[in-house]
């Protein structure tokens, strides 16, 4: 038996993915445990610049090892994480906006008609002007704390680790391990329950395809950040159990049926947010609209003389998949560069 074999593909000449999975956990170990809120201990959460600051840091903790790892073991550029300024990012991200707001307005009403969420306009914006810009600077702030926030929970879940695995098992593996992981992640949030754990892990395979479905993280960024914040700035709802300290515009309660609203929890413990993730798995799942820019494929081809093939989850057309046959092929062919 060739032990080699174990930690080496033979093929790629690459460290195999579960070990390249393994060398990021522990880069980023002390990491994983934030990778719900980093604010379970309290149900409340203060929205300032503090906070903001945190994210920061995390971002570029988990951002740091990433490069590390695409650089060295992967031999692809960070571009290959899915950040790069390319055409399209912006409609990607206001896909995603786009997307979440609809998706939680639809949660929200039918927690609604199901006679477990009333709605009351925030009192302070039909005060005075003061009021106003109180609420509407609360807005703006935690408007950036959830697009950071969104940012570090992808390039922990749908970043290197989602696709580092990707290029080298089979696709359920990592859209199942990494969910999973998501969900764990939340495990500590107060109130939750075994239904917001596994609405939880649902939403991490929403991200998931919507991350397959694009190559980049834009998309997924977009669906995150705006999901929490029409949640708790827009409908005044606790996010994953915790509520925000910044005036939202609406004041919302959340209460008995549980099982449709989430009770204390917030949305993601109830009925109504399985309902839509559901939809928008398979509305994603199916999309037209999204695809891989070539400018992403290109990044996703490693630097080597064999090509690890992409793996998929059936979301490309049968002509998209000749054309990345047709690639991976030629490319499996080339003669090694003399050295």
């Amino acid at each position: 038996m060739n032990l080699a074999a174990i930690f080496i593909n033979p093929e790629t000449k690459l460290l195999r993915s579960g070990w390249r999975l393994l060398v990021f956990m522990v880069l980023t170990f002390p990491l994983w445990p934030l990778g719900g809120s980093g604010e379970a201990q309290s149900s409340t959460f203060e929205i300032g610049w503090g906070l903001i600051a945190t994210y920061v840091i995390l971002i570029i903790w988990v951002g740091a090892p990433s490069w590390l790892c695409l650089k060295f073991l992967d031999r692809l550029s960070f571009g290959a994480l899915g950040l790069t300024w390319q055409r399209g990012w912006q409609r990607e991200v206001l896909l995603g906006c786009v997307m979440s707001v609809v998706m939680m307005t639809v949660v929200v009403t039918l927690q609604a008609l199901g006679g477990g969420t009333r709605l009351t306009l925030n009192p302070m914006l039909t005060m005075n002007q003061g009021g106003i810009v109180t609420v509407a600077n609360s807005t703006i702030v935690a408007l950036v704390l959830f697009i950071l926030a969104g940012a570090f929970e992808e390039l922990l879940f749908r970043g290197y680790p989602f696709q580092t695995l990707l290029r080298g098992a089979p696709t359920i593996v990592p859209l199942l391990l990494l969910s999973i992981l998501f969900g764990a992640g939340h495990w500590s949030n107060p109130n939750r329950t075994i239904f917001s754990t596994a609405n939880t892990v649902l939403a991490g395979i929403w991200l998931a395809v919507a991350y397959l479905k694009t190559r980049r993280l834009w998309f997924p960024i977009g669906l995150h950040f705006m999901w929490n914040w029409m949640m708790s700035v827009f409908y005044g709802l606790p996010v994953s159990g915790l509520r925000m300290t910044a005036s939202p515009v609406f004041i919302s309660t959340s209460e008995a049926p549980v099982w449709l609203t989430g009770g204390n929890y917030g949305s993601e413990g109830g009925a109504a947010a399985t309902v839509v993730l559901v939809i928008a798995i398979i509305v994603v799942w199916r999309a037209g609209w999204l695809s891989v820019v070539p400018e992403m494929q290109s990044l996703l081809e490693p630097r080597t003389t064999v090509s690890e093939p992409m793996i998929g989850l059936g979301l490309t057309s049968e002509s998209e998949k000749q054309e990345a046959d047709d690639l991976a092929s030629t490319t499996n062919h080339q003669p090694p560069t003399p050295t």
